[in-house]
């Protein structure tokens, strides 16, 4: 089939797109886009749309440059960093790979065919010859001059090639070129056997540490679960407190208490605003979400899908499945002071907070963030919680704010590997500084 290859920014004033083109680029996108190889990946489709209006509507390169498509498309802030956050990339090379297999897979007759040069989002639209912009040969008849009177045209003469027998020369020269042929599928099937071994590990290291960090959530099927505490009234008394969530760290299950059922349920508020960046964050990247109490969950459903786990004291999940690890947050019932304790160090107390007020001159805050793929439930937790809701806050910005996360450490680009970090954060009346990564343990 011959097709006529036609860049966009070439069709506008003197070549614009007729009704029938632009009908069959409309029907062809509907079809692509109702694909599960396209329909299950919202970010594909949010961008190729974007890609088909601006091509339509007459655009060129100067008008669809990276940062304008990650602040129209994915709501990234003005002037937000395409190094740190390349999530136009990797969505453009995500949808040249499923227009491949788009059309690989399917035998359908196409009026257009849809591609995407690497390097460019302008879309390249091959149409069948009789599909071609006005005024051209295929659309058209060719007028030819009339002959003179008396005149008659002459047929074009044969061209007959006369049936010989090969010669040995000839035979020489088609063994030769049969094994020139062979030598070259051979080169070609070994560089495309390295590029396949290659491309994960060029694709992993093109991401951003951030990123890799979700990327183990992000991945799984169905939507990711943001669990944050709801502080139910109970009935015991406060110096009880540190009791019980020590009995829970050292294994023991949670005492069974009586509610206040007048009561109203609360959620810390640095919680909630630590969940909202974090939602935020996720669907940008095109993942569905949810979010839950802790009260409201089960086990049963850490089984079905990924859950983040926001505040670490006041979120008894983080308690319950995490306190096993090597890193976890640890409580004297007698003096009540919190910490983060190191299993292979117990003695260890230096991870705790100030214990002073709020809005003091200065005091200090610690947090853990924990990435884990748990035996019991079968499925990835990441938690972010702190002693105190300074840490909560720093360890909530780390996993959402692209300039910070670029202090994540390589630890991160294995999305396979367990890893658990610990966070220092300065506070100054009452206001988080930026976090600071004292260890990390990945395993």
């Amino acid at each position: 089939m011959h097709q006529t290859e036609t860049r966009l920014q070439d069709r506008m004033q003197e070549n614009p797109w007729s009704p029938k083109q632009r009908s069959a680029v409309s029907m062809g996108v509907d079809r692509i886009l109702a694909d599960p190889f396209f329909k299950k990946s919202q970010r594909c489709v949010m961008l190729f749309r974007r890609l088909i209006e601006h091509a339509l509507e007459g655009g060129d390169e100067n008008g669809i440059k990276e940062r304008t498509l990650g602040i129209e498309v994915f709501g990234r802030e003005t002037g937000y960093d395409t190094n740190t956050d390349p999530i136009v990339r990797m969505t453009a090379n995500e949808i040249r790979k499923r227009l491949a297999q788009y059309y690989q897979s399917t035998n359908r007759h196409h009026e257009v065919y849809i591609r995407l040069e690497p390097g460019s989002y302008i879309p390249l639209f091959d149409f069948e010859s009789r599909m071609v912009s006005p005024g051209t040969a295929s659309e058209s008849p060719v007028e030819t001059a009339p002959l003179p009177d008396g005149m008659a045209e002459e047929p074009a003469p044969e061209h007959v090639i006369p049936e010989t027998e090969p010669t040995s020369l000839t035979r020489g020269k088609n063994r030769w070129r049969i094994i020139a042929a062979a030598l070259t599928l051979l080169c070609v099937v070994g560089i495309v056997g390295v590029v396949a071994l290659n491309w994960t590990n060029w694709t992993v290291s093109f991401r951003s540490n951030q990123y890799l960090l979700w990327s183990p959530l992000l991945k799984t099927q169905g939507p990711v679960t943001i669990c944050v505490a709801d502080l139910l009234p109970i009935e015991f008394k406060d110096q009880d407190w540190a009791h019980i969530v020590a009995s829970m760290i050292a294994g023991h299950p949670p005492p069974t208490l009586r509610e206040d059922e007048t009561a109203t349920p609360s959620t810390p508020f640095v919680d909630v605003e630590a969940a909202a960046r974090l939602s935020g964050w996720i669907n940008a990247h095109g993942k569905p979400f949810r979010v839950a109490r802790s009260s409201a969950l089960t086990l049963d459903d850490f089984r079905h899908e990924p859950v983040v786990l926001v505040g670490a004291f006041d979120n008894f999940w983080n308690i319950t499945l995490l306190s096993n690890l090597r890193y976890h947050i640890q409580i004297d019932p007698t003096t009540k002071e919190e910490w983060i304790e190191d299993r292979q160090n117990p003695a260890m107390h230096d991870w705790k907070g100030s214990g002073k007020l709020l809005y003091t001159e200065s005091s200090t805050d610690f947090a853990l963030i924990t990435r884990v793929f748990d035996r019991d439930t079968g499925n990835w937790i990441l938690a972010a919680g702190g002693l105190g809701m300074h840490g909560t806050e720093a360890a909530g910005d780390l996993l959402s704010d692209p300039e910070l996360s670029r202090a994540l450490p390589d630890a991160v680009r294995s999305d396979k590997k367990n890893i658990q970090i610990v966070l220092k954060t300065t506070v100054i009346s009452g206001h988080t500084g930026a976090p600071q990564i004292i260890t990390v343990h990945a395993w």
